[in-house]
């Protein structure tokens, strides 16, 4: 063998050391030679890479180690979506092989660039990407569809399909996002917990989004009954089930002239009531406290009740215009209440009590089983059903609580409307047996309007007005009383037939037109609304909170007047019952 010569021999081992190293260093950063695939970054290498894409560093982008933990791509390494990883570090060179999700997930990136989210971007960043659903805007954090929550996939759709002017660009209608927010379904999900509601992706689809105008469209009418007819869903539902908007009313709306004629008509009996309603009391209230004589309860308590009315006043508008601070009008009734009350007792006792008077029959025990009745059922329909049309309101949400929860909530307002059809049903078959006794006499029904209810109204308006010196005498009813009355009756075949196609939304939903289901909706919400505050305005004022009669009518208890209250409220029948006991 050859002996190599000192100074050679030290240059062949130089050589074999920086070749050693110089691998030893492609190995370690994968930088590639000759055109050859680089060598996989190891696990532990990974570090280096966390530990420059960190909070702390400022110069490249961190990575949330948390959420990177949490995805479902905790088990990937850098390189697996970064192809270009080992660039020389810190260069745009590193970027220019984007991450690819359709690497992975084929299916689903291949509905997506057929779906409606696919469009070129009029202003950057308009359209959602995999990471904006996903992630957030996060690449690290990503989840999958099963770890978010059904109410954070309404927030995300929300956060572009609320945006009016984004959608305008496209076409869209911002008015969805309140739209759900406003039906059964979101009120459901996203202010009583219910998880077994649909979201946005249960009826459009998660990745393959299409307009409804597509005819591939999960919620086209060609594939709507098929899309709410889901096992977990509304099994049995046919096109004229799915196509009324129950999920989208406001959008539903703008394409039908009738449910805008019918939504229109409601606005303005409620409004057109209440506005009479109150200053039917409001005037009622100022000739009784400050006309010549006092009311039985006295005038501090007059002004109590007075106050009491307007903080009532004010809090209806509060709730209509959504202003906030609800609880004080209320609260501020509740206590001028409680003073009308205490003034009450502290007033010196008139020297004959109207215990010691003598009574005229009013109602008999029938009539007063069927009020109790109907104020039984009216009150829970009130208590359930409240919540779910206003369910923003605090106050009202405690039902929600106090009735255990949305499920027994509406059992128990099932179970009133039962009670309330059936006693609806015995009145009127009452009625019918009135008539029948009386030899078929229109008479008969004591509550039928007549043209003496006309001209005492007439009257009873110049009165408060100055032009009359005093109220008209009336009979056995007036028309405070046959109004109170009939609010309630002929709302209730509105009431009945509307909460029945509700209650059955798919056996009788499947009979209407399309329009059908959110047609009984709006009746059966804007009628209920009307009833209650008739019932809160008129009929409470009237029957309890009357100065003369406050803090409440025994009369619908004991069925019986005192001779001086039939004398002040029905003077007519009082002079024909003493006329007839003189003959």
């Amino acid at each position: 063998m050859t002996r190599i010569p000192g100074s050679r021999y030290r240059a062949v081992r130089a050589a074999i050391v920086v070749a050693a190293t110089g691998t030893l260093l492609i190995a370690l950063t994968g930088i590639p030679v000759g055109g050859q695939q680089s060598p996989q970054i190891s696990r532990d290498d990974e570090e280096t890479c966390l530990a420059c894409h960190s909070a702390a560093t400022e110069k490249t982008p961190p990575v949330d180690r948390a959420a990177l933990a949490r995805s479902p791509h905790s088990a990937l390494k850098c390189q697996d979506c970064h192809a270009s990883i080992t660039s020389a570090p810190h260069t745009p060179s590193m970027l220019k092989d984007r991450a690819s999700c359709a690497a992975c997930h084929v299916d689903q990136s291949e509905a997506y660039n057929k779906s409606a989210h696919r469009y070129p971007d009029k202003k950057p960043g308009d359209h959602p990407t995999c990471v904006t659903c996903h992630g957030g805007g996060d690449p690290h954090g990503i989840r999958t569809q099963s770890r978010c929550p059904r109410a954070d996939k309404v927030a995300l759709c929300s956060s572009c399909h609320a945006d009016a002017a984004r959608m305008r660009r496209y076409g869209p209608d911002a008015d969805a996002v309140p739209s759900y927010r406003e039906s059964f379904h979101g009120k459901a999900l996203l202010r009583y917990g219910n998880l077994k509601v649909a979201t946005c992706t249960d009826c459009h689809g998660h990745h393959g989004v299409l307009s409804p105008e597509d005819p591939a469209a999960p919620t086209n009418r060609t594939h709507a009954a098929a899309t709410c007819g889901q096992a977990r869903c509304h099994v049995g539902a046919r096109v004229n089930f799915a196509m009324p908007g129950a999920n989208h009313l406001r959008l539903k709306l703008k394409q039908s002239g009738g449910l805008r004629l019918e939504e229109g008509f409601f606005r303005f009996l409620t409004v057109g009531t209440l506005i009479m309603l109150l200053l039917g009391v409001a005037f009622d209230l100022r000739a009784e406290v400050f006309g010549k004589t006092p009311p039985a309860s006295g005038r501090p308590t007059g002004i109590a009740i007075s106050l009491a009315f307007l903080s009532v006043v004010v809090a209806l508008g509060m709730a209509y215009f959504g202003v906030s601070g609800l609880r004080w009008p209320i609260l501020a009734a509740i206590v001028l209440i409680g003073i009308g009350v205490a003034l009450l007792t502290l007033r010196p006792r008139p020297p004959v009590s109207r215990k010691d008077e003598k009574r005229y029959s009013r109602f008999t025990v029938v009539q007063r089983l069927q009020h109790v009745v109907l104020a039984i059922s009216f009150t829970l329909l009130v208590l359930t059903g409240m919540p779910l049309r206003y369910p923003d309101v605090a106050s009202l949400r405690g039902a929600y609580v106090l009735f255990g929860g949305l499920a027994v909530l509406r059992v128990v307002h099932r179970v009133a409307a039962v009670l309330m059809i059936a006693g609806w049903i015995w009145h009127t078959l009452y009625l019918i047996y009135r008539w029948w006794k009386a030899g078929f006499k229109l008479s008969s029904w004591t509550m039928f309007p007549t043209m003496k209810d006309v001209g005492d109204f007439l009257k009873t308006v110049g009165y408060y007005l100055g032009q009359e010196k005093e109220e008209p005498k009336y009979d056995r009813f007036q028309f405070r009383e046959k109004f109170d009355y009939f609010a309630v009756y002929w709302g209730m075949p509105i009431m009945v037939l509307s909460g029945l196609v509700l209650w059955f939304p798919i056996a009788l939903g499947n009979l209407l037109p399309d329009w059908g289901l959110s047609a009984a909706y709006i009746a059966h919400s804007d009628e209920a609304v009307l009833a209650f505050l008739a019932i809160l305005m008129w009929h409470f004022y009237n029957t309890h909170f009357h100065p003369e009669h406050f803090p409440m009518s025994p009369v619908w208890l004991t069925g019986s007047l005192t001779e001086s209250e039939m004398a002040r409220e029905h003077p007519l029948e009082l002079e024909r019952i003493k006329a007839a006991r003189e003959e």
